[in-house]
């Protein structure tokens, strides 16, 4: 069974992500291609395909949110997962509900298989500057709050779900 990895990152967070939830993936004895969505994967080469993004000012990635608008007939015949990648995720007060991926996720006529919204982080000497003005005024905390077991788990998790 072959599935596709894609990502959309702006700060290198979301690459991270991607490359633990690969390694899972494959532990289950998945074959898993991992590709950056500005490498325009084809997904219908694949079985099955996660896609993940940052989260960039409330929003996916626009890369991301195009690349599935484009490929949503492909995506739609295949078991399909989602995961969203911010600093804001680690809010503890957002209960894991991020207001990105609900508004992606209703624009997209998909049923996702599984749905997870992961922490990033918010270093800002990876944001530009007109980003970094607005977490700052926004009392933004920086700081790398990833959580690499919780994506570990997550991919041992969805596994079973992407072979259908």
């Amino acid at each position: 069974m072959t599935v596709l990895v894609a990502f959309a990152t702006h700060s290198g967070a979301t690459r991270t992500l991607a490359e633990t939830l690969t390694a899972a993936l494959r532990a289950e004895e998945l074959e898993v291609d991992l590709v950056d969505i500005a490498d325009s994967p084809d997904p219908s080469a694949y079985d099955a395909v996660v896609l993940g993004s940052g989260v960039r000012i409330e929003a996916v990635e626009k890369p991301a949110a195009a690349w599935a608008q484009t490929h949503r007939e492909q995506l739609s015949g295949r078991p399909f997962a989602f995961f969203s990648c911010s600093g804001s995720a680690a809010d503890p007060a957002k209960g894991g509900k991020q207001k990105a991926t609900d508004t992606f996720l209703a624009r997209l006529p998909l049923t996702p298989v599984a749905v997870k919204n992961f922490p990033g982080w918010v270093l800002m000497d990876r944001i530009p500057v007109h980003e970094r003005v607005l977490l700052t005024s926004m009392r933004t905390p920086t700081g790398d709050f990833r959580d690499l077991p919780a994506v570990e788990a997550w991919g041992h998790e969805v596994a079973p779900l992407l072979r259908g």
